[in-house]
Parts: C-alpha cells; structure tokens; sequence
C-alpha cells in the first residue's frame, strides 16, 4: 500500500485508539487502559517505521468517483480498463523521459516493460486500485526508477492541475511529447466519463474534481503532438552511445543539428565497425523524425531523433561538401 495511504490509515487508527483509551481510563484495574496503550505504541510504531524507512518500490492507489462508480463497490469495467490504461502509458513515457532522450510519440517506448505496475489490492471504503512494482528477491535501498517515475507522475498532473495559462504552457515545454500526450488521454477519459479521481503515491497525491479536470481537458484540447520524418543531407561528426545523441553538420555553411539517436540505430553504430567507417565523418543521408509540441497552434517544444542513416551517394558536378 502507498506510503500515504497507510500513514492516512494510521493516523485514523489513532485518532480512534486515543479515544478509546480515554474512555477506559475510569476503568477500575486498568487492564482496558493497558490494552488500547499497546494498541497505541503498535501504532505509533508503525507511523514511525513507514516515516524513517519509506518504501522503494513504486506504489500508488487511484481511487476514483464520479458517474462510472456505483456506491463504494462498483465501477463500469470499460472506464476502469480505460483510465488504469491511460495511466499505465503516463507512468511508462515519465520512466522513459529520465534520461532527457528524446522519447518517440508513438510507438514501442525504451525499457517499456520495466515501466508495469501491477493491481495488488483495492481500496477499502472506496473504489479504487492499488498499484504497484513486482517486488524483488532484495529490498531496494533506493528509490527504483519506476517508482521515480510515478511520484513524478503524481507531481506534474498536481502542478498542470493548479497551474496558471502560462504556468501551464511552461510545463509542456519542459515535458517530452510522448508524456504530454498520455496525460491528455488520461485526462479526456476522465472527463469523457464524468468521473473524478485521487491519485496516492508514497510521496505525491493528488485530487482532481471534475472541475479540475474539465479545466484540464479544455486546456489539452488545444494541445496537438505531431510527427515529421524529414530525410537531411549532411556529414555525420559522431553518434555518442553513451548519451545516446547525434551531430550532423549541414551543407552550404548552414551549422550544424544535434539530437537523440534510436537504441536500434546506436547498437548497429557501436558493434558494426564497417557501418561505422562508411558514416564516420562522411557524407550520410539522414532520417530525423521531428516531434513537435504546440498549443493553440503555436510551436511550444521540439525534439529530433536520428531514426536511420546511409552513405550519401553525391553528384561530383555539385561539390556541396
């Protein structure tokens, strides 16, 4: 269970105990008293552990409300299946954006399969989900990536949802596209279904009422992540594997572009020498792939990633190089 969540839990056992040990202070021997004392010290035990040593696997309870939900026990399967969907896809372009690559708006993301959570349990007294890491043989003494990623999660959609029009547009640009376009899925399931939400992670949460999330959902409207493969004549300066980024100086004294590199594409560069000779230095056709951001159809962000390459078979009347 989320580390809120159970310290939420706690202080309410609490809360409850304290009283109960009051009222059994006129208790003749004392003998009730004891009993809610050793309650108490178990409780306060517990706060105490969960405060000093917080867990480092990810874990996150979203508990919903709103028409899709049915008293404290039901929900419509569709919406269900659709926003833990959605959220899945946030959690997964917020793990793969980490490293600052350039994330692909579409397609199979870097390390996809290390970004699942997993439903452990529901919500008690709501109807919610409880989220979380598969754990592993050994305790973690830090924080996983994956549960980076989802208290990064909870921290962003909380700042769009309070965020001023520019505040809001400032975000984005510092948001990769991937990103920005699952939050504006999960955000128009949502709204679409008139439901609300909490999200409750070890660190962040979040409640977002359904104004929150119709001013949200207006604000996404605006929002269009697109795609352009452009093919660039240029010379290759280098592909660093490391960091996963391209340079390529463009003909006619026009400077020079840089940006990330596909993992396919480094691979074949690192263990294929002959590749690597034919590129290095030399003049290459290029297959950037452009992602580009923009609100209200103004150019907010944009990434570059170096898809393919091949020797550029030049006309010797032209010289541009």
């Amino acid at each position: 269970m989320p580390d809120l969540l159970s310290l939420e839990s706690l202080e309410n056992d609490r809360k409850f105990v304290e009283h109960q040990r009051e009222k059994a202070s006129k208790d003749r021997w004392g003998t009730t008293k004891m009993m809610w004392d050793q309650r108490l010290s178990e409780i306060n035990e517990r706060i105490e552990q969960i405060k000093t040593k917080p867990a480092s696997r990810a874990s996150v309870a979203l508990i919903f409300d709103g028409l899709p939900v049915i008293g404290q026990g039901d929900i419509r399967l569709d919406f269900s299946t659709e926003a833990l969907a959605s959220y899945q896809r946030i959690v997964s372009a917020a793990m793969a954006s980490q490293n600052a690559e350039a994330v692909a708006a579409k397609g199979k993301l870097k390390g996809e399969q290390k970004s699942k959570l997993y439903i452990r349990d529901i919500v008690r007294g709501s109807m919610g989900f409880i989220l979380e890491e598969l754990t592993a043989p050994q305790t973690d003494m830090f924080n996983t990536p994956l549960k980076i990623a989802v208290e990064q999660s909870t921290q962003l959609i909380s700042n769009l949802s309070v965020a001023s029009n520019d505040q809001f547009s400032a975000t984005l640009e510092a948001t990769s596209p991937r990103l920005v376009g699952a939050l504006q899925k999960f955000t128009k399931v949502l709204r679409d279904a008139g439901a609300t939400t909490k999200i409750v992670g070890d660190e962040h949460r979040v409640a977002l009422g359904i104004e929150d999330i119709s001013r949200l959902s207006e604000r996404f409207s605006d929002v269009e992540v697109t795609e352009e493969e452009v093919f660039i004549d240029g010379v290759l300066l280098g592909i660093l594997p490391d960091s996963h980024e391209f340079e390529l100086q463009l003909p006619d004294n026009q400077g020079t572009i840089k940006g990330a590199v596909t993992d396919d594409l480094t691979s074949k560069y690192v263990t294929d020498q002959q590749f690597k000779e034919r590129l290095l230095l030399k003049p290459v056709k290029a297959m950037i792939k452009y992602t580009r951001t923009f609100r209200k159809e103004t150019l907010i962000k944009q990434q570059l990633s170096l898809e393919n390459l091949e020797p550029l078979v030049e006309n010797p009347l032209l010289g541009r190089f």
